[in-house]
């Protein structure tokens, strides 16, 4: 019989989990949506409702719920919130069609698109959200809560840090580190180390700010 899930975030990746969770997963089965937004409160939202705010859904208890936003520090914020709550579970989501070798490890609460692949022992941290057709290579390592947009594609043993964000099709060398809380411009080419708290963008990709 498959549990209840609950969407935090009525937005675009809570619209790609409401229409597709069937094909990623017959455990579960959506039960609404939460979202802090008052204009979406009491609405019904791609087909499910919603059903509150986050201090609604920690009323909950022995609940499964799944984040479903790609901004790195809103759902990182969220999830300091909701461990309040320790009775929630948060599964991960993987599209049937994604490729993942043996061992590499994915952690709780990461969303996976259609046409990913990830190679050898490659670590996903918890609360990734990985979008459509990006290729990981092998011995990777993603820090919790970071978001890789559509088409990314990581050589083999890149680091990337917690709460970074990787824009549509941004690629890396082989062995480069990016830090923490740093955001990639779409489509720039990583072929140095990039730190922390920075913005870098281009080919190859330069800090900006």
């Amino acid at each position: 019989m498959s549990k209840e899930l609950y969407i935090l975030g009525a937005g675009s990746v809570g619209g790609y989990l409401a229409y597709n969770l069937s094909g990623i997963s017959s455990d579960y089965k959506i039960a609404g949506f939460f979202d802090d937004d008052p204009a979406k409160k009491n609405s019904t939202v791609f087909g499910y409702p919603v059903l509150g705010g986050v201090d609604d859904l920690l009323t909950l208890k022995d609940v499964s719920v799944v984040i479903g936003i790609a901004f790195p520090s809103v759902k990182a914020r969220l999830y300091e919130k909701l461990k309040q709550n320790s009775s929630i579970e948060y599964p991960s989501l993987i599209a049937g069609n994604a490729w993942i070798s043996a061992n590499c490890k994915i952690g709780k609460g990461v969303i996976i698109y259609p046409g990913c692949s990830i190679n050898y022992n490659t670590s996903i941290g918890d609360f990734v959200v990985m979008n459509m057709n990006c290729a990981i290579g092998h011995d990777c390592t993603i820090g919790d809560f970071t978001s890789l947009a559509p088409s990314v594609s990581l050589g083999g043993r890149t680091s990337i840090g917690s709460l970074t964000e990787m824009g549509i099709a941004t690629a890396t060398k082989q062995g480069v580190k990016i830090g923490s809380s740093t955001v990639l411009g779409g489509n720039s080419m990583v072929i140095a180390d990039i730190p922390d708290h920075v913005t870098a963008v281009g080919v190859p990709a330069r800090i900006i700010k």
